[in-house]
């Protein structure tokens, strides 16, 4: 018997996906016949966290539930239930799986009993008991159907064996394949079943199979070479770093069956691709490898992955971070729902990322990015920078078996930097620094075009038209006529092996005259920029050829978005136009939404339609939003269809629906909303949101309504959002909705009404709620009934709420513990609870504990804890700024903005203009603008006007 974490994804279903090129045999090809030697299944040699996940992927396929999930951990008390799902009509069933030798009536009553006293999770109404056991005894049927007599409400009759799993799981052949073994489910599975599987799994699988992946189409760097003369091999012998193991055992997770995602995280030429590239080569014959050529084709083609595949995603920002926001949500939750589903697995997500752009993905306030976040969490694999003394001392050890470029990378490399030598990054660098004013100056222009959003192919046009401007009149007076052509043919000759900095784009189109079209920058030299030129704003040309000159107009949408950025409004709006006039309106939707937020609302109109006359659905849908609150239906049917016909986006979807319900077509309005939430996650908020706004129309019918099919449709947030919608204008209604969401099994209700009966001050009924939303494993319930307590002084409940907390494993409430022990003086309980929170991996405990160390006078402490840390530093230099020292907490901001920090220049110029020197703190805000922090321009604009003081974002 082989378990799910023995067997990798069926061979049944890749059979069924590769027609061509694969190495499985066709399902049509060979005969489909029941073995009748194979009558059952044998359960009984499966664990019972085997036979427990097997249940569960059976029951959410037979009953069509959704959610279902295991419930509970190993050792926690469950109730009897290990696992809950809802059914299509919304009702709850739980199940409890027994894998025993035999069952009897007393195990049976012991588990009614658990079931009937409940707390039952999500108000489950049915329990279904699931034995191991070859059939079921006619006393453990009576004393079911005793309880069932004595709870009619109930339903409780239900005992499944093996018999009836049998039955089941003779019509489900991928999850007898699963977790018996393909030859098992061949010789049990029905004829019907095995052929309606392989029909349905007949469209083509996207990929290739691994083995014929091309490293080099994988986006390898090439390696030098050793004097000039050809190597064996084009890459170099693969040599092992402790990171490979955690890489390898992602792979082996995949291998048995799991769905896995990993990150490796590293700077540019460290090795990443090349570690990730190794593992997959440990993967059987049969995966398949896809390497999405960008965010369309990913989305487009998602479906069609098929398990077994490896999903190829280098340099992982460029599907999670195109520019738009909503877009790479989608994606995000595409990648999740792909991770997640079962008939899908194994699937192995390889991504690589550089810290900055990781960083972004990562670190977004809190209410950004969710799905992102949540897709990247703890999934990463750090990649160092550097070799080790160890790391060199084991490659150089057997220099008779070590590729020679290794030998050399290792033996020249500065300071370990062995992967970055090996790809040719200090020449590349050296070519730069030695070249002339003019091939310097067109390097200078390629490098602000990739850090500020360009594609990868840089026009030579571009580049020829702006690199004059990086010159000073005398060097512009002395270049030769030829002056384009020599500066590239210098950046582009070969580096050791490899490519120059900056080099032809290869097979792209040239001119009539040979000359290259288009230029590509190396990794390693837009690094370096990133690094080296993020506080440096390009000149105006650099703008305008953008405008003109540019690849494409999405990289006309990047610039202008950048251009915004730093205050540079008319360069933006050129460059949206130019965007807008090759069909892509974004830009004017970002320039509209910039102006209704800093400028004048009735300006904004004007680019929304626009960009909205250009095609960009979003820009679309805000047009069809205002003539729909506006009273103008007929218009705003037709923007929401445009958007709706172009985009398929949720929200016109869910506009035009709106608009239906107006005019009468309820049915047709309920299609649509139909539509929208069968697409999952996003279309449900999608609704969620329509219910707040006919909840603000007066229309609480409908707002409740719609918050029943978002939240029936997996949101669980839905019923939340309403309530709060009417929190404050109509708090009656608020309960009145969570009364009833609570009802509808939603576990977030309790918690919310614990919060809302305290702010309105009735203690007894918050208490209630608490304890309901505890028993449903709502513990933040406990926190934020103490935070309303310590704030109307109740310290000694709110201390017993956030201890109780603790205790059952809400670990981050010791910040409000802390914060409680702070207001009452009690500093020494205060670091103590701090240092706990930091032990147990709450790292922001560091932020409090170093403006604890440095308010009391432990300066050495607070700095040697802070170290290099951004973050840590600024709380650093803000605490000595409120002790006074005003000219120390500058020098610590000034050493961290010398490590590229531009977002620390906002805080700079706060210091500054606290202490009365305004033109410091001007040319703070200037460098801030220039280095493209978003605030800078308005915050510059003010001090200007002699505004308010400048309020620089506290470091969270």
């Amino acid at each position: 018997m082989c378990s799910p974490m023995s067997v990798g994804l069926s061979s049944l279903w890749t059979a069924a996906h590769l027609s061509n090129g694969g190495s499985v045999a066709q399902p049509a090809r060979r005969s489909v016949v029941i073995d009748g030697k194979i009558g059952s299944l044998p359960f009984h040699d499966m664990s019972w966290s085997e036979l427990e996940t097997l249940v569960c992927e059976l029951v959410q396929v037979v009953e069509e539930l959704s959610p279902c999930h295991r419930y509970g951990t190993p050792g926690q008390a469950q109730g009897g239930v290990d696992i809950t799902g809802r059914a299509p009509d919304g009702s709850w069933s739980a199940f409890q799986v027994k894998q025993v030798a035999q069952f009897t009536a007393a195990n049976a009553k012991k588990a009614l009993d658990l079931f009937v006293r409940g707390p039952r999770p999500q108000g489950a109404t049915r329990l279904v008991i699931v034995t191991s056991c070859k059939g079921t005894r006619t006393q453990v049927r009576e004393v079911a159907q005793e309880y069932q007599d004595r709870h009619p409400n109930l339903t409780l009759g239900e005992v499944w064996d093996a018999e009836h799993l049998c039955r089941l799981l003779r019509v489900q052949p991928r999850i007898v394949a699963r977790y018996f073994g393909d030859e098992v489910a061949w010789r049990f599975c029905d004829t019907d079943a095995l052929a309606a599987f392989f029909s349905a799994a007949s469209t083509g699988a996207v990929g290739i199979p691994v083995a014929e992946a091309d490293p080099f189409g994988l986006e390898i760097h090439e390696a030098i070479s050793v004097d000039g003369h050809a190597q064996g091999s084009a890459l170099p012998k693969y040599f092992r770093r402790p990171f490979d193991d955690a890489l390898d055992a992602a792979a082996d997770q995949a291998r048995s069956g799991q769905s896995v995602i990993k990150v490796l995280l590293g700077d540019s030429s460290t090795g990443k691709s090349r570690a990730a590239y190794e593992a997959i080569q440990l993967l059987p014959k049969e995966w398949r490898l896809w390497h999405p050529a960008g965010q369309d084709d990913l989305l487009g083609s998602l479906h069609s992955v098929a398990p077994c595949t490896v999903l190829w995603l280098n340099e992982i920002n460029r599907y999670l971070l195109s520019g738009d926001a909503v877009r790479d949500e989608q994606v995000a939750g595409r990648l999740t729902e792909l991770l997640r589903n079962p008939d899908r697995a194994p699937v192995f997500v390889l991504g690589t990322a550089w810290y900055e752009h990781w960083s972004t993905m990562t670190t977004a306030p809190r209410n950004e990015r969710a799905q992102t976040k949540s897709l990247l969490a703890r999934d990463w694999i750090r990649v160092p920078e550097t070799f080790s003394e160890n790391e060199l001392s084991a490659l150089t050890a057997e220099s008779g078996q070590t590729d020679d470029r290794m030998l050399l990378a290792a033996r020249l490399a500065e300071s370990g930097h062995v992967i970055q030598y090996l790809a040719g990054g200090p020449a590349q660098l050296e070519r730069y620094e030695m070249g002339s004013p003019t091939a310097r100056a067109v390097l200078e222009a390629a490098m602000d075009a990739r850090r500020l959003g360009h594609g990868p192919d840089l026009p030579a046009a571009f580049l020829e038209s702006v690199a004059p401007a990086y010159l000073t009149p005398l060097q512009r007076d002395l270049s030769p006529p030829d002056w384009f052509r020599q500066a590239v043919e210098y950046l582009s000759a070969p580096c050791r092996g490899v490519r120059g900095p900056l080099a032809p784009v290869p097979g792209l189109a040239v001119t009539d005259d040979q000359e290259p079209s288009h230029f590509r920058l190396s990794d390693f030299i837009e690094l370096h920029a990133r690094r080296h030129r993020r506080m440096v704003c390009p000149p105006s040309e650099f703008w305008s050829a953008g405008a003109r000159c540019s690849a494409g107009a999405q990289d006309k949408v990047a610039l202008s978005r950048e251009a915004l950025v730093r205050g540079r409004r008319a360069d933006a709006e050129s460059l949206a136009m130019a965007a807008a006039a090759e069909g892509e309106g974004g830009a004017l939707f970002r320039l509209a939404e910039w102006m209704s937020e800093h400028a004048n609302g009735e300006d904004a109109v004007l680019y929304y339609e626009l960009a909205a006359e250009a095609g960009d659905a979003q820009a679309q849908v805000v047009i069809a939003w205002r003539c729909e609150r506006s009273g103008r239906l007929d218009d705003a049917e037709a923007w929401y269809r445009k958007a709706l016909e172009s985009s398929g986006r949720f929200d016109a979807a869910v506009g035009l629906a709106s608009v239906l319900t107006w005019r009468g077509h309820a049915t047709a309005a309920a299609r649509l909303y139909g539509r929208v939430l069968e697409s999952g996650f996003f279309g449900a908020r999608a609704v969620e949101y329509q219910a707040r706004w006919m909840a603000e129309s007066g229309r609480h019918e409908l707002a409740l309504l719609l918050a029943t099919w978002s939240f029936e449709a997996g949101n669980t947030e839905a019923f939340t959002g309403l309530a709060w919608r009417y929190r404050y204008d109509d708090t009656q209604r608020a309960i009145d909705v969570l009364l009833y969401a609570a009802e509808a099994g939603d576990t977030n209700a309790p918690r919310e009404l614990a919060w809302i009966y305290e702010e309105e001050g009735d203690s007894a009924r918050a208490d209630h709620f608490c304890e309901v939303a505890v028993s449903l494993g709502e513990t933040n319930v406990l926190r934020g009934l103490g935070m309303m307590r310590r704030r109307r002084g109740d310290h000694r409940s709110a201390a017993a709420l956030f201890w109780r907390a603790y205790n059952l494993g809400l670990g981050y409430v010791l910040f409000e513990l802390a914060a409680l022990r702070e207001t009452e003086g009690k500093l020494r309980q205060v670091e103590r609870l701090y240092w706990r929170a930091l032990r147990e991996g709450q790292d922001y405990a560091a932020n409090h504990l170093v403006r604890i160390l440095e308010t009391s006078g432990r300066v050495r402490e607070a700095e040697e804890l802070a170290g290099d840390s951004t973050d840590l530093l600024l709380v650093l230099a803000r605490a000595r700024a409120d002790r006074g020292e005003l000219d120390a907490a500058e020098e610590v901001l000034v050493a961290v903005i010398a490590q590229g920090e531009a977002r620390v220049l906002l805080t700079l110029a706060e210091f500054r203009q606290r202490r009365g020197d305004l033109a410091g703190a001007k040319r703070a805000l200037r460098k801030a603008q220039d280095a493209g922090v978003s605030s800078a321009p308005e915050q510059l604009a003010k001090l200007l006007d002699g505004g308010p003081s400048i309020q620089a974002p506290k470091p969270c």
